[in-house]
């Protein structure tokens, strides 16, 4: 058995979760895939997998030496890219968790546009708004609006805000009329983003006031795009970064309200396992990536912008 290549087998299978799509990907026989984890449970003495018809899951014992291995492996590439020709672009792949809503606005096209640049590195992007394990599942940065990580296993880039916008549909305004200030919105029936950090708390700021509203409705709904369709069908009204609602805004489909008002923007981070840091792939993505966010809010003129830089967020 090759050591190191059993292990970059074993790491393969965890982080796709099929012994299958490990072969496929890394161009192998099923067979050799299993019997490379085979012969590395053996020589270990010890079960990393537990294996069902449906899904393999890591032991106890599995998921730390998963974690160690992954640290060593991402050590001894950072090490050899470093001793490489420094003319030579970094390669690889990437594994980039990011929301549903992100995947369909700029931050995938900045995405695309690093995989152009970087043409050596592949990006595997996936989009899904739960809370998604980077070190568990084998991701190598996660794209996250959140506060601060206190997982100490994870290390967090902050990359820009977002502006966020309080907006209704024009008939909703018409038959409940439109807020004036925002303690007005405790008498209104909203759209609740459920994966938001405080869902029913909407912070606003306007010179040195700051205002935190606790609002109510009948719907609750886990993806911010149908948070923004349901307001355009009349629902309620909704706090939303601009890019998920930038399209009906101009369509006419919403209205911004209480634009008076600074509400609290969402800051953008890059969020990854500490033992990946020093990964020179991850290092350019995380550069590329926030030099092409900050360049698209600068240099957008439309007033609907889907990015836009705003002051510190509102404590």
């Amino acid at each position: 058995m090759d050591k190191l290549v059993a292990l970059q087998i074993f790491r393969r299978v965890i982080e796709l979760e099929s012994f299958s799509r490990a072969a496929e990907d890394l161009d192998l026989s099923n067979a050799a895939v299993s019997k490379n984890v085979q012969e590395l449970e053996k020589a270990l003495r010890t079960q990393l997998i537990h294996r069902t018809t449906r899904r393999l899951h890591l032991t106890e014992v599995g998921q730390l030496y998963f974690q160690h291995i992954c640290s060593i492996l991402d050590k001894l590439e950072s090490l050899e890219e470093s001793i490489s020709d420094l003319e030579i672009k970094p390669r690889g792949r990437l594994r980039v968790s990011a929301p549903v809503s992100f995947g369909l606005t700029d931050v995938a096209k900045a995405i695309y546009q690093f995989q152009a640049t970087y043409p050596q590195i592949e990006i595997e992007l996936i989009l899904n708004d739960r809370y998604v394990d980077l070190i568990e599942e084998g991701f190598d940065v996660g794209i996250r609006g959140t506060g601060a990580v206190s997982d100490t296993s994870l290390g967090m880039h902050r990359i820009c805000d977002i502006r966020r916008v309080v907006c209704a549909s024009p008939a909703y305004l018409e038959k409940y009329g439109e807020p004036q200030v925002p303690n007005d919105l405790r008498k209104y029936p909203c759209v609740i983003y459920s994966l938001a950090r405080s869902p029913c708390e909407w912070r606003f700021q306007q010179g040195t006031e700051k205002v935190t509203v606790t609002v109510d409705g009948p719907v609750q709904v886990n993806n911010s795009l149908a948070v923004g369709q349901a307001a355009a069908a009349g629902l309620g009204i909704i706090f939303l970064p601009i890019f998920t609602v930038s399209e009906a805004l101009e369509r006419g489909m919403l209205q911004i309200i209480l634009a008076d008002w600074l509400a609290e923007p969402l800051t953008l981070y890059a969020v990854y396992p500490k033992h990946r840091q020093h990964s020179r792939k991850l290092q350019v993505f995380i550069d590329f990536l926030s030099d092409a966010l900050v360049s698209m809010a600068s240099s957008d003129p439309v007033e609907h912008s889907p990015i836009r830089l705003q002051p510190p967020a509102v404590e």
